[in-house]
């Protein structure tokens, strides 16, 4: 189990965390769950600031492909457009179950928290008609840690994370393998959590 601190150390290089209380920042219409008011009261990825009007744009972690987005809580419902209910008419889409949320995507693939139980989904646009998959992350903090460690591990890599037919680095795969083992249980998971995202 990944604590606060683990999720916390991962995601502090991509950018400022601050505590984002409920009731000041969630604006859906119906209440925050408790581990989602956890995660934005003790670790808040705030990311950095855009402007007066627009405010914080979240945390953004570089990884192969898109990158990684996770928004501060002002910004979390706003981010079911497109998903929840249409992005332009507003209208409900049916589609879209009731039970889960998005609260995090990969290049508007969304990382879905399930209202009932706290786990964390993966979906990629594209792929038909949205459906329930295995969880893909425990909880956020899981997601949290892990996510903010593909980052990290980028970053250290610098110019090296990709050999010269753009595939990254078996060395920085492997280390990447290495970090996540801890927080996923084993190497196996860790592994098959890489090849999801195509490292």
């Amino acid at each position: 189990m990944v604590s606060i601190e683990q999720a916390r150390l991962a995601l502090a290089p991509h950018g400022t965390l601050q505590a984002q209380p409920a009731a000041l920042h969630w604006h859906g219409d119906f209440p925050l769950p408790a581990a989602l008011e956890a995660f934005y009261e003790q670790i808040g990825p705030l990311g950095d600031w855009i402007n007066e009007r627009v405010g914080h744009d979240g945390l953004t972690i570089p990884t192969y492909g898109n990158d990684f987005s996770i928004p501060p809580l002002s910004r979390l419902w706003s981010l079911q457009a497109g998903y929840r209910w249409h992005g332009i008419t507003g209208e409900r889409l049916a589609a879209w179950p009731d039970h889960w949320l998005v609260v995090a995507d990969q290049g508007a693939d969304p990382f879905i928290f399930d209202l009932r139980t706290g786990a964390i989904q993966f979906a990629r646009h594209g792929a038909g008609a949205w459906e329930d998959n295995a969880p893909l992350f425990a909880d956020i903090l899981e997601m949290a840690a892990c996510l903010g460690t593909f980052g990290q591990v980028w970053d250290e890599a610098g110019d090296d994370i990709c050999t010269e037919d753009d595939t990254v680095n078996p060395v920085h795969r492997a280390r990447l393998i290495d970090r996540l083992a801890p927080l996923l249980g084993d190497a196996a998971a860790a592994s098959d959590l890489t090849d999801t995202f195509e490292w």
